[in-house]
């Protein structure tokens, strides 16, 4: 019943006025769907009819209006176009609308011309030629199908409509001016004259606009695929593969090979036609395929992560437990096998339980792919390169450039995108081959068409247009093909087809174009479905599309059968998900038109729709999934934020810094320029003063200290630390401290050492915790690397009990430090703390403190041992980083061998790493790595006689020494500088940065200061300076072996310099003994050449001519000489 808004009768139901009072009845309000499509827009308009029909009776001026828009609507129709609406003289056109066509700009030009053709025929008013203009634009809009004009609803909007209708203010008497869209999609169908570009209203520089004066001979093309036509046109492209593939079985080599093509140049099926001669060998072949998916930023090894699931058999349903049993079933039965496994299990969305840095991580997945490789030939394909993040790409080229001997092939397939966002992609590597698909020739396509149409004989008028419009592009002809016959448009003339009686040919612009028409031939439901799926991905579950729409799931599975026949999507034989039917787009591009078709508002509503199915399908394992999820969140409060859904945009704020806060975090040890990409996402979402806001600031500070950028990680955690403190979060600010306080030091900030400090303050009055055990062993460093070795014992101990206490492993960065200090302050027991730390982080998976812990280990060893046995350990802590990838650690760790290639006597090898280490630390910030090289190179030169070439480094040394608050800088920056600047004659200065050294509170502490202490002293007698000599070696102990060979050394020096030949003499003599003992070579020779200079001015040439000679074989090793002079 409806009941009449005038008098409130209830009227039956069809009616459609009052049965009581006549009164109109309300049509009833209709649910109308809504599209995005690119239409294109005709709007016509009568040249001076207000003039004209002014005094003209109105019975004429109906008779004009109406021929004119009968004719007007005729042409329109005739070309597919609905009329929008009429406004008083006014026609407004639509093509696109409600189904797409791909040749939709043509048709709209078309009608345009015959309306033209059409006014000539029909008189004004006066009985003059009727005269108007036609301006038609293409662009996107939002369509509301099933709209009536007829009830005053609105069909469509947006700027189209508008453009259109300026343009045609600018267009000639009788005649077609289109917008620049219109133009560039029909350029090959009509000849254009382009007029003076044109100020359109609401426009802000000119437009350009084009006349269409005629149309040329019109040739189409159309594009699809399909797989199961004959293999035609890439036969050479085959052999090139087929001859790569039996090269690496051949001769068990690796080889990268990289397949480059437009959309629909037959990439997918060159790799496909591969797969079907390994599979025809008798020899078993394994064949692994993982992709990478659109998601923009994210998803970084998912690809790889599908790799290592197909090759466990694990399924993205298998709960975390069950995942780890089955990557445990197939690892490498060694010692190494639990190494493997935490390396391996972030590719499955598990959490290890320790960190890695991402060279180590590449170097256990290769490992583990070269292991898969060493049973049978194996084939890896990434589809889809031109969507991998950086990190995939800079691991495919670390598989094809480290692993070797092992028959491993690397396909790859990649739009031409690849190249231009990675131009330098492979293309170091000998062992890479790219295959760049070019179009195929009209006789290839023919044979295509031919093949796709099942018929050998096609008349030209169908033939011609498919080949001229497909441009070899195979899969243009097979959409074509396909559309033809969805649409019906054929019909069967013997064995052979042809168009059916007045059918066009379509004119495809462009994929989208004619993949936009192929979906409007689909029924309402099955549409729906498909704009479901795209949402999802190139990828998608039939429950998840049921669950989305709250469909009936035999239905969905019903008409999921129906897209396969039609080869929209395709069915997967294995799902992913453990009980959900897989399917994926027949192509992507599919995907992307049904996707941008939806509005804004529907696709916020949908991606939250399939991340609420993803979250229900994988509760465990969300982490697994946080870059889909947080690719689904963030572009649905996107989209609700563009929509003006401000309820809806604050809803998802939640979920959204959720899941980019996970994914960022779990891509920071793998992959740190996605996880930079989450985090500024999420501090996009977190202005100042929201609550997340601190939190947001902290993990983005953590991640660009990750990547080198240390200014901007120093505001970033500064400014957490604020937020944290303002909103009260003590534990949030504590652990934004430490993190600062690592990137201070970095910076050579002397604050770096005072945060930890802080950090333990706000700690200790909560109740204590892993971040409380953290914060103490930061400040334990602080303690052992400034000289403050009681306070590093200390700190260190009660972090260790704290641990302990809380039930915690027993924490190696600790412990490590406790043998760093407790060996600062002479007790051998400290070298046992940190042997024992280098096991616990062994067994820990701790790489990275592996490697620090050899580097601290071995620093002490050369006071104790000597620089040779210090070697030994260090370049043990290069190799442990270099077979797990920890390239960065593995070169850090040379730069600490700087000191002990010195003292061993290879000069050229410390000077050749230090000027790589200077250069490396010039583009990274790397403050301190730079002062350590420039000290050694400086030192160097110095020696060599060449103390020139490290002038222009000394003020920027000296400045940054003196800021860095460390106290192994405070000695090794300073001297270094003061032998370079005694050297240059610079003597003030050289003294000035000796005493400077020498009050620097607990220098003499430092191991570093006995070993540069012998060259400091005699730098201050060179300047005649005795007692700042005596000032230098004054509190130094004895407390390892280097300062007892140090103060022996010394002693000599200072009783030559005091006139005591005899002993000095002596002095020297037992110091060349304990330094040659101790490996010391630059030490031995000053000793001996300080014998032989004693000797023989006490007149004891016969003596002193062997040890001279002795020291200037020494020297000349060194190419030092001038210590000769």
């Amino acid at each position: 019943m409806a009941a009449c808004p005038s008098c409130g009768h209830e009227n039956r139901d069809g009616a459609k006025f009052c049965e009581e009072c006549a009164a109109p009845l309300a049509a009833p309000v209709r649910a109308l769907a809504e599209e995005r499509k690119v239409v294109s827009v005709l709007f016509c308009d009568l040249v001076g009819f207000t003039a004209s029909s002014e005094d003209a009776d109105p019975e004429d001026v109906d008779r004009m209006l109406s021929a004119y828009a009968e004719m007007s609507r005729a042409r329109i129709e005739a070309h597919g176009g609905v009329v929008e609406k009429f406004i008083g003289d006014a026609v407004v056109g639509v093509f696109g609308v409600p189904a797409a066509h791909e040749d939709d700009p043509e048709r709209a030009v078309r009608a345009g011309l015959r309306i033209v053709e059409g006014a000539e025929e029909l008189e004004s008013v006066g009985g003059e030629p009727l005269r108007l203009r036609v301006g038609i634009n293409t662009g996107e809009a939002l369509v509301r199908l099933g709209a009536s004009a007829g009830l005053g609803e609105r069909l469509l909007s947006g700027d189209a409509i508008n453009t259109a209708s300026r343009i045609q203010s600018v267009a000639p008497e009788l005649g077609v001016a289109v917008g620049l869209s219109t133009y560039e999609a029909t350029a090959p169908v009509f000849d254009y004259e382009e007029l003076e570009p044109a100020t359109l209203k609401g426009k802000q520089a000119p437009v350009r606009v084009f006349q269409a004066k005629a149309a040329r001979a019109r040739f189409g093309t159309d594009l699809t695929r399909r797989h199961n036509t004959p293999f035609v046109g890439r036969e050479v492209d085959l052999a090139l593969l087929k001859g790569i593939f039996d090269k690496t079985v051949a001769s068990s080599s690796v080889q990268l090979v990289t397949v480059v093509g437009e959309p629909g140049l037959g990439k997918s099926r060159l790799v496909a036609e591969l797969f079907g001669y390994i599979d025809a060998r008798p020899d078993f072949t394994t064949w692994r395929q993982g992709r990478c998916l659109p998601y923009g930023e994210g998803i970084t090894f998912w690809a790889l992560g599908e790799i290592l699931k197909a090759h466990t058999g694990i399924l993205e349903s298998d709960p975390p437990a069950v995942a780890d049993e089955k990557l445990a079933a197939v690892l490498p039965d060694t010692d190494e096998r639990e190494w493997f496994r935490q390396r391996l299990l972030p590719l499955l969305g598990i959490e290890a339980s320790s960190s890695a840095e991402r060279e180590e991580l590449f170097t256990a997945w290769r490992r583990f792919l070269e292991g898969i490789a060493e049973e049978r030939p194996t084939v890896l394909v990434f589809e889809d390169l031109h969507w991998a993040d950086e990190a995939l790409l800079a691991f495919l080229e670390h598989l094809a450039d480290l692993a070797e001997g092992v028959p491993l092939l690397l396909v790859g397939t990649a739009r031409p995108e690849l190249y231009e966002r990675n131009p330098d992609y492979a293309t170091r590597l000998r062992n890479a081959t790219p295959i760049n698909l070019a179009p195929l020739s009209q006789e290839e396509t023919a044979r295509l068409v031919s093949a796709l149409l099942e018929t050998t004989v096609i008349p030209v008028e169908l033939q011609q247009p498919i080949l001229e419009r497909a441009g070899g592009n195979p899969l243009y002809a097979e959409e074509f093909v396909r559309l033809l016959k969805d649409r019906d448009l054929l019909e069967r003339v013997g064995s052979s087809w042809q168009l059916k009686e007045g059918a066009d040919v379509p004119f495809p612009e462009s994929v989208q174009a004619l993949i936009a028409a192929r979906l409007d031939t689909l029924e309402p439901d099955a549409k729906s479905l498909i704009a479901d799926a795209a949402v999802i991905g190139k990828v998608f579950w039939a429950g998840a599309v049921a669950a989305m729409g709250e469909r009936d799931p035999q239905t969905v599975t019903s008409t999921l059968r129906e897209l396969s026949r039609k080869e929209l999507v395709r069915p997967a034989r294995q799902s992913s998900m453990a009980g959900e039917a897989e399917y994926a787009f027949w192509h992507v591009l599919a995907r992307d038109v049904a996707y941008n078709q939806l509005p804004r508002a529907s696709r916020a509503n949908r991606h939250v729709a399939a991340a609420t199915w993803i979250e229900s399908k994988a509760p465990e394992r969300v982490e697994d999934l946080a870059d889909v999820l947080a690719y689904h969140y963030t572009s649905a409060l996107d989209l609700a934020q563009a929509a003006g859904e401000t309820e809806q945009a604050e809803e998802l704020e939640g979920p959204a810094l959720r899941f980019l806060g996970l994914a960022g975090e779990r891509a920071l040890g793998l992959d740190t320029a996605a996880a930079l990409a989450s985090f500024e996402r999420a501090l996009t979402l977190t202005p100042v003063g929201h609550p997340e806001r601190a939190a947001a600031l902290a993990r983005f500070g953590e991640a660009v200290h990750h990547a080198g950028r240390l200014t901007e990680a120093k505001a970033a955690l500064e400014e957490a630390i604020s937020g944290f403190q303002a909103a009260g979060d003590v534990r949030g600010a504590a652990g934004a401290m430490d993190t600062l306080s690592l990137v201070l030091r970095r910076l050579a900030d002397p604050g770096w050492a005072e945060l930890p400090v802080a950090a333990v303050a706000l700690l200790e009055p909560l109740e204590p915790g892993p971040e409380l055990v953290a914060a103490l062993t930061e400040v334990a460093a602080a303690g052992a690397l400034q000289g403050r070795y009681e306070t590093g014992v200390g700190y260190a101990e009660r972090a260790l009990t704290l641990a302990e206490e809380l039930g915690l492993p027993r924490p190696a960065r600790a412990l490590g430090y406790r043998g760093l200090a407790r060996s600062g302050l002479g007790d051998r027991g400290g070298l046992d703390d940190l042997r024992e730390a280098i096991a616990l982080a062994i067994e820990a998976g701790q790489g990275r403190e592996v490697a620090v812990l050899h580097n601290n280990l071995g620093f002490y060893l050369s006071a104790v041992e000597g620089p040779i046995a210090s070697l030994e350990v260090m370049r043990a802590g290069i190799a442990f980083a270099q077979a797990r990838g920890l390239a960065d650690i593995a070169d850090a760790t040379k730069g600490s061998t700087l000191d002990q290639l010195y003292d061993s006597g290879a000069l050229d090898e410390a000077l050749k790493t230090a000027t790589e280490i200077a250069h490396n630390s010039e583009v990274s910030e790397q403050g301190l790595d730079l002062a350590s090289a420039r000290s050694c190179q400086a030192r160097i030169l110095a020696l060599r006689g060449q103390a020139a070439q490290a002038a222009g480094t000394l003020d920027w040394l000296e400045t940054t020494t003196r800021a860095s608050g460390s106290l192994d800088f405070a000695v090794t920056g300073l001297a270094s500088a003061a032998f370079v600047r005694a050297a240059l004659g610079q003597d003030e200065a050289a003294r000035a940065l000796l005493a400077d050294s020498e009050t620097t509170p607990e220098a003499r502490r430092s191991p570093y200061y006995a070993t540069y202490l012998p060259a400091m002293v005699r730098t201050a007698l060179t300047l005649g300076d005795s007692e700042l000599a005596q000032r230098l070696v004054a509190g130094v102990e004895p407390q390892t072996p280097c300062a007892e060979h140090a103060l022996v050394a010394v002693s000599a020096a200072l009783a030559e310099s005091d006139g005591d030949l005899g002993a000095a003499a002596e002095g020297y003599a037992d110091a060349a003994r304990r330094w040659q003992s101790f490996g010391v070579v630059p030490e031995q020779g000053f000793a001996l050449l300080g014998q032989g200079r004693c000797l023989t001015l006490s007149g004891r040439t016969s003596e002193a001519n062997p040890v001279l000679q002795q020291a200037r074989e020494i020297f000349q090793a060194l190419q030092a000489a001038p210590a000769l002079a």
